[in-house]
């Protein structure tokens, strides 16, 4: 089974750290880290068996279409996770970048 790489961007690494501070408030330090490694492996799944391609194509992203997923069954629909696929159209990529990950309970 081939794994293509995946990278959190910069701005996904930002978010990261915003949820697991806005989860530690609300459920302690041990909810927020099982929170962020539950994220984590989720967006590194992605490089798995082809399921880059679960996701919909969002509008509004400069460059080639990028992706989301929202994860609605283990995180209780809270979350989501915008990927690009690169290169976007060609059926086995080269690497996934995870744009951003947001928690959809909070202003963004």
């Amino acid at each position: 089974m081939r794994q293509v790489p995946v990278v959190f961007t910069s701005k996904a690494a930002s978010d990261m750290l915003a949820i697991f501070e806005f989860e530690k408030k609300i459920n302690g330090v041990l909810k927020a880290r099982e929170i962020v490694k539950a994220l984590t492996a989720e967006g590194k799944s992605l490089g798995v068996a082809l399921r880059h391609r679960i996701g919909e194509e969002l509008d509004g992203w400069e460059g080639p279409p990028a992706r989301e997923i929202h994860k609605d069954v283990c995180l209780h629909g809270d979350y989501e996770i915008h990927y690009e696929i690169v290169p976007a159209y060609e059926p086995i990529p080269t690497g996934i970048a995870i744009l951003r990950v947001w928690d959809t309970r909070q202003d963004r």
